[in-house]
């Protein structure tokens, strides 16, 4: 009888465990006009950030009926996001494929309806790619076939044929079918003279050195809603940015001391104007917390950016964009020299193109070359 009471306990206490709600894995994108949203070490809006997701990237998120913050697994990180701010997968993916079928059955003859189902068409592949091709795969092939033609003939010039191309190839095939679309898009951009790119744009292929967590160092602790007026996304969207800084920006990569580190510093020194904006915001924000090897390559980077840039330099360091901190760059740039006299050379050679260029930072520039020799004496 007393063992008969003990197994009726056990399986009680066992029912009562299965009867424990477990929050159950979907998967979701962000719901954010401004087409990233943050993410956070711990489930409050004060809470330090950990990394961003921006518009057309698929998460893990567990739903908690007991708070308004739930965990997110994005690649390598853990954090927290607000409910507000994730749109369910499932759901999504059923709107673009009534979405379909409502394109494909909609009346053709009506312009000004076709043109605008076309711009949604890619405007939605852009937001929600993998949604996209798991909703394009479940289609019949008339439908499918309807679409390709449609992928093939972009009605507006301003539709971005190279992040849709990128963020459908980032994303495992569903089906085979999805290269039709791919493709399609290629020889669309080809049509009016884009030469669509395929880049090295696996977001989970990352040397094991580089991997990241939280609170650890060498992850990027600096984020921003804009650089010099544009906001960060024109950045992140950006193909001409390579994957690793993008990566490195969203808390996905660490610095260390190898070849893809050293990339990444080395990208300041791109002649890419319309880039080199966001690959200053990334090295000045990695200077901030190297140190080791990677603090004598950053060394060098800052000094022959200095020499090559001084104007450029000047008024970066003036905008509130980046926060720069004259001592330490002052310290990177007296480490790589010997002597003043060294500095010397350097310092004629950029006078003469402060006077030429920029004038107005003559006295900015007066300030920095007296740091970088007080580091030199010590």
């Amino acid at each position: 009888m007393k063992q008969m009471k003990i197994l009726q306990l056990i399986i009680i206490l066992l029912l009562s465990i299965v009867r424990i709600p477990i929050c159950a894995q979907e998967f979701g994108y962000i719901n954010d006009s401004d087409g990233y949203t943050n993410l956070r070490l711990e489930s409050n809006g004060k809470s330090e950030i950990i990394g961003v997701i921006i518009t057309g990237q698929v998460f893990k998120y567990y739903p908690d009926n007991n708070s308004d913050w739930w965990k997110v697994d994005f690649n390598f990180l853990t954090g927290f996001m607000h409910k507000s701010r994730i749109k369910d997968f499932n759901t999504v993916k059923f709107e673009i494929s009534r979405y379909f079928q409502g394109y494909y059955s909609a009346d053709r003859s009506n312009v000004e309806l076709g043109e605008g189902n076309n711009e949604e068409l890619f405007m939605v592949t852009q937001n929600y790619p993998y949604a996209t091709m798991s909703a394009f795969c479940e289609q019949s092939n008339e439908i499918q076939d309807f679409l390709i033609s449609e992928f093939q003939s972009p009605i507006h010039d301003l539709i971005n044929l190279q992040l849709i191309y990128s963020r459908l190839r980032s994303e495992k095939i569903t089906c085979s079918e999805i290269l039709k679309i791919t493709n399609a898009i290629k020889r669309a951009g080809k049509s009016i003279g884009l030469e669509i790119i395929d880049n090295d744009i696996d977001f989970n292929k990352i040397p094991n050195e580089n991997m990241p967590n939280e609170k650890y160092w060498g992850v990027n602790k600096y984020f921003t809603e804009s650089i010099l007026g544009k906001p960060i996304t024109y950045y992140l969207n950006n193909s001409q940015i390579d994957r690793f800084s993008k990566m490195y920006y969203q808390g996905q990569f660490k610095i260390y001391d190898n070849s893809e580190t050293f990339a990444i510093l080395d990208s300041v020194m791109t002649v890419n104007n319309e880039t080199r904006p966001f690959y200053f915001y990334i090295f000045n924000s990695i200077l901030n917390q190297s140190d080791g090897a990677v603090s004598e390559y950053v060394a060098g980077i800052c000094l022959k950016y200095l020499e090559k840039m001084p104007c450029e330099f000047l008024n970066y360091c003036k905008n509130e964009d980046y926060k720069v901190s004259i001592s330490k760059w002052s310290r990177y740039i007296g480490f790589q020299l010997d002597s003043k006299k060294e500095f010397e050379k350097i310092q004629a050679l950029i006078d003469k193109e402060v006077s030429n260029r920029c004038l107005e930072f003559k006295n900015d520039w007066d300030i920095l070359k007296n740091e970088i020799k007080t580091k030199i004496e010590e």
